[in-house]
This record gives structure tokens, C-alpha cells and sequence, in this order.
């Protein structure tokens, strides 16, 4: 008893003073960690505020977005605005803005706009993604015939995506009204291409050397860490859902401003989306064609009734453009990720790409090939 009285504070002393030891550790850790890192690890959504500008014209703004990243589900939501809209009537448009004050007014006027402060902000000349696409090697691509515009220079159908062609791809030359939406299209179909193959492209980038000498011309108020960790955490963690939207406008003469009734509803939704704890699409079966890229007669009709027993939704059967696909490939066109995942799944299909076109009905296009004789897929569970 006597030895215990002499040595107790000796193990008070040696508790505490473990316990300031494991307590300052991780204090390092938590205060060393990026500011990305921290907001990952939390369980409020942030947002970063993401930009595309010309390298032909530093003050031509190509794209402009707003992530909004919600750890506790894992979805992203991507809201997107055309360069010609005006957030306020009687007031410049964000192409405008982005001429006069360059990044920070169109943040500061974005943010307003939506109510809500961006963490970050990421600014990216169109010749920096085409650098970037060749770190990666090149992206597996997919452009349908029709997609083609008139004297368009590029490939049809399946084919490397490097970074040559980059550039082709996001600036088409056709100039009316709907070449913003077909760009942003464009834009899309090349982030889900990205985005569904990260499994493979991911390894290229995992060294932080590497990381840190691709990301280098990127303009931003984050850190190459920061842009790391996020990068990192979407490439290693497969439940992240990526859900995008366009923001609706209104043309007056040649004006664009927000559609503000259309708006309110569809970030409603988005927002519903991005935070319900169920997954938001999981009982909103996609809209799907089939057609039969093969000399089998009458195949896409037979495929529509064998699909329908597995559950898929299938409204449209047809001939592809034409009959010589080697392989099946599986069609995304209305930019939902999960949608062209899970159905790849449940059909079996090994080749399966963005092909982003919102002005079609289908969510979904399956192009039947010789190999369509050995899909085995998932049964649909509800």
C-alpha cells in the first residue's frame, strides 16, 4: 500500500502526460489536414466553384459550374450555367462579368445567386484539359454518328480520346442558339467518360508528384493537396454519385436570363437528390431504346422482351446506324452516372459510355453487337 501511495502520482504524471501527447498527435493531424480534407470528413455539403476559359481568348469564358459535394451521401451535384446568362435582369451576364473582374465576380455572383459560399474556386483553360487527357493516356471515347456537326473533323464511333482532339470536341463550329447547351453536352460527356473509367485512370495519378505536375497550370485558391484529397476520395470510394443540371433560362431577343420558376423547382429536386438518404433514382427506372447494330434480323425486338423480364424499361426498338458493332455498348445520354452503371450491370454489358444528349427522350441507348449472345448480367433487385 505504501509503494502504491509513493507511486500514484508518478502514474498520474504518466497518464497525462500521455494523454497531451495522443491529444497534441492528433491536433497535428487535424489542423495539418487541407481545408477539402476537412470538409470531406465532415458531414456538412460544400461547394467549389469550378470554371473552363479559352486559351485562344483568356477572357472567353467556356464553362462555369458550381460542385456541390455532400459527404454524408456521397453525391455531387454539378449545377451548370451557360456563359450568356444574366443571374439579375438589367445586369451583365457571367461573360460579361468574368471580362471585367475575371474569376472572383463570377464567384462572388454565383454564390449569391444560389445563397451559398464556395469553399474553393478552380479555373482551367480548355489546352490544360487536352494536357491533361494525355498524362491519362487518352480516354476510351464514344461519338455517335449523329452528334457529328457539319464539317466537324473528328472521329465517329469508338475511339481514343487524346488530347489532340480535346479541343475539337469542346469548341463545335456551328454558331446558333443551341451551341451552348451541345458544348456543355460535350463538356459532360467528357467528365462521366473520366468519371467511369477513374478506376483505371486513377493509378496514373496516385503519386502526388505526378498529381502535382498535372494539376500545375490550374488556376485556383485551393491547394494541389486540397484538389488531391478530392480527387483521391472520387477515385477510391466507388458509392460517389455525380448528379448534373443545367441551370433553365429564358431567351429575350438575344439575351439569356435565368427561368426563375423553372429554377426554384429544379434545384428543389437537386437538393432532394443530393441530401435524401434513400439513392435518388433507384425506383425511377430509365428510359431506354435498343437497337441492333448486327445482321440478326429482328434482334432488337427479341432483346426489348428479354430486357423487360429483367426488369428494364424499354421503349423504343430499332436498327443502329449501322449492322457491323463487334461489341455491345451501352449508351448514356442523359448524363446520369448511375443510371449507365447500374443498367451496364444488370445487361452485362462490358463497353459503356457518356454520350450526353438531353434533347433526345431515352435516358439510355443499347447498340446490340455480334457479342450480344453473351450478356449475363445482374437480375434487377428493388
Amino acid at each position: 500500500m505504501e509503494f502504491l501511495r509513493k507511486v500514484r502520482p508518478l502514474l498520474v504524471v504518466a497518464t497525462a502526460t500521455v494523454f497531451v501527447v495522443i491529444a497534441t498527435v492528433y491536433l497535428f493531424k487535424f489542423f495539418s489536414r487541407t481545408s477539402v480534407e476537412k470538409a470531406l470528413n465532415s458531414r456538412n455539403g460544400f461547394s467549389i466553384v469550378f470554371l473552363v476559359t479559352a486559351a485562344s481568348d483568356e477572357k472567353k469564358m467556356q464553362v462555369a459550374s458550381v460542385v456541390q459535394i455532400f459527404p454524408a451521401t456521397q453525391r455531387i451535384g454539378v449545377i451548370s450555367f451557360y456563359p450568356a446568362t444574366r443571374l439579375k435582369d438589367n445586369e451583365a451576364s457571367l461573360e460579361e462579368l468574368f471580362r471585367a473582374g475575371g474569376v472572383s465576380s463570377v464567384n462572388s455572383a454565383i454564390t449569391e445567386f444560389l445563397g451559398e459560399r464556395s469553399i474553393a474556386h478552380v479555373r482551367v483553360r480548355d489546352t490544360v484539359l487536352a494536357q491533361f487527357v494525355d498524362i491519362l493516356g487518352g480516354i476510351d471515347y464514344f461519338l455517335p454518328a449523329a452528334d457529328l456537326l457539319k464539317d466537324e473533323n473528328l472521329p465517329r464511333g469508338q475511339f481514343i480520346l487524346d488530347g489532340s482532339l480535346v479541343l475539337r470536341l469542346l469548341n463545335p463550329p456551328e454558331k446558333n442558339e443551341y451551341t451552348p447547351a451541345f458544348k456543355l453536352f460535350r463538356y459532360y460527356s467528357l467528365l462521366l467518360n473520366a468519371w467511369n473509367q477513374r478506376a483505371q485512370l486513377w493509378p496514373l495519378l496516385k503519386d502526388e508528384k505526378v498529381f502535382a505536375y498535372a494539376v500545375r497550370n490550374v488556376e485556383t485558391n485551393a491547394s494541389a493537396a486540397d484538389l488531391f484529397a478530392l480527387c483521391k476520395q472520387f477515385a477510391t470510394q466507388r458509392s460517389w454519385v455525380p448528379v448534373l443540371l443545367e441551370v433553365p433560362v429564358r431567351r429575350v431577343k438575344d439575351s439569356f436570363y435565368v427561368d426563375k420558376d423553372s429554377a426554384a423547382l429544379s434545384f428543389r429536386n437537386l437538393t432532394k437528390q443530393l441530401t435524401q438518404k434513400d439513392h435518388p433514382f433507384l425506383n425511377e427506372p430509365p428510359k431506354m431504346e435498343v437497337k441492333n447494330g448486327t445482321h440478326v434480323p429482328n434482334l432488337a425486338r427479341t432483346m426489348r422482351a428479354e430486357l423487360s423480364r429483367k426488369g428494364v424499361q424499354i421503349l423504343e426498338f430499332t436498327n443502329a446506324d449501322h449492322n457491323d458493332y463487334d461489341q455491345t455498348l451501352l449508351l448514356g445520354t442523359s448524363g446520369n452516372a448511375f443510371y449507365l452503371e447500374s443498367i451496364a450491370r444488370i445487361i452485362g454489358v462490358q463497353k459503356s459510355y457518356a454520350t450526353v444528349n438531353r434533347s433526345l427522350f431515352t435516358d439510355l441507348v443499347l447498340v446490340l453487337g455480334k457479342d450480344y449472345n453473351k450478356l449475363k448480367g445482374e437480375e434487377v433487385t428493388r
